[in-house]
């Protein structure tokens, strides 16, 4: 492990000293991150998505053309996505917790849930949190999409960078170990993931957007680094060392659809049913969701979110450094 320090400097070193992996690092992001809050903004979803915990409102809601209804028995989650949330009881008391920019539709709610009450002492109570804009969204869901990225194709790149000049050879030729190299660009990884998200908290500031930087968030940040290293060792790991143009392929085709199908551009809402488990569920958009409860709401994470997490970043990193060698025997 005495290795592992001197040979991730060495790589910091040399990969901050490339105008071009300065432009990736600070510039790309901060480009993905103002094209989409300014150029998509407004046109997220058409419909605003409510969630409830009883089956009939959510047909009825999904009836009236001017909601999305959806099964949900959990708040907490429900405002994670910008959703605007009813708790119903008794078929008679509706309690409605809204973000603020959904403010101009309660009224239009609040009359179709006292339309959709058989009682005639129906009752609606709202409540309003402070939510979170587009741009908010966007900012928060970018930083999945640079740990991703960072992870991936930084491994990849680097990877393939020391071996078309010739170093991985050299690196070889010492004591250093396959998994201290492995450790070391995981390190790299690390590092310039926290320098590509200032640009982006610094866009976040001037937009009113200050995101919670506690530290769980640094956790966690650090945890998905590494969950996308992994998954970035494995691709580099399985290529043809003759063929390293296979890495840069694959490495887009992995990365590409984890970051335009899921949650950090777009309300889940607003893609094709058929594919919302999916998108759910896929690791970067359960990034992104503990990213915004412990930047935005300052709220832990759920378990299962955590379990996941933990558990694909363990896999990834294991079998990474099982793939990815310095040499054929170790």
């Amino acid at each position: 492990m005495r290795n592992v320090i001197p040979t991730a400097k060495a790589i910091i070193k040399d990969n901050l000293s490339n105008k071009t992996t300065i432009f990736f690092i600070l510039v790309f992001p901060l480009f993905l991150a103002i094209v989409f809050a300014f150029g998509f903004a407004g046109m997220n979803h058409v419909t605003q998505v409510v969630a409830t915990n009883n089956e009939q409102l959510a047909k009825y809601l999904n009836s009236t053309q001017l909601f999305i209804g959806i099964i949900c028995n959990n708040e907490k989650e429900a405002i994670l996505h910008n959703y605007i949330y009813v708790n119903v009881q008794n078929n008679s008391l509706f309690n409605v917790t809204y973000p603020k920019d959904s403010k101009y539709l309660i009224p239009s709610l609040e009359a179709i849930l006292t339309e959709y009450s058989t009682h005639d002492s129906a009752k609606v109570t709202t409540t309003q949190l402070p939510g979170f804009t587009y741009v908010d969204y966007i900012l928060s869901g970018m930083i999945g999409v640079i740990a991703l990225s960072n992870g991936v194709f930084g491994v990849t790149g680097v990877g393939a960078g020391y071996y078309r000049d010739k170093l991985v050879e050299r690196l070889a030729a010492s004591p250093l170990k396959s998994y201290e190299w492995v450790i070391s660009l995981m390190l790299y990884e690390i590092i310039i993931t926290f320098i590509s998200i200032v640009p982006v908290l610094l866009l976040g500031v001037v937009l009113n957007f200050i995101p919670i930087i506690g530290i769980l968030f640094v956790i966690f940040l650090i945890i998905g680094t590494l969950m996308f290293s992994g998954l970035g060792a494995i691709i580099f790991g399985l290529t043809p060392k003759d063929k390293l143009f296979i890495a840069n392929i694959a490495a887009n085709v992995v990365t590409l659809p984890l970051i335009f199908l899921s949650n950090a551009f777009f309300y889940v809402s607003s893609f094709p049913s058929f594919i919302e488990i999916l998108i759910n569920y896929q690791p970067v958009s359960v990034l992104n969701d503990i990213i915004r409860q412990v930047a935005v709401y300052q709220q832990l994470p759920q378990l299962w979110e955590i379990i996941y997490i933990i558990i694909f970043t363990v896999l990834s990193v294991f079998l990474g450094g099982k793939l990815l060698k310095l040499r054929e025997i170790d």
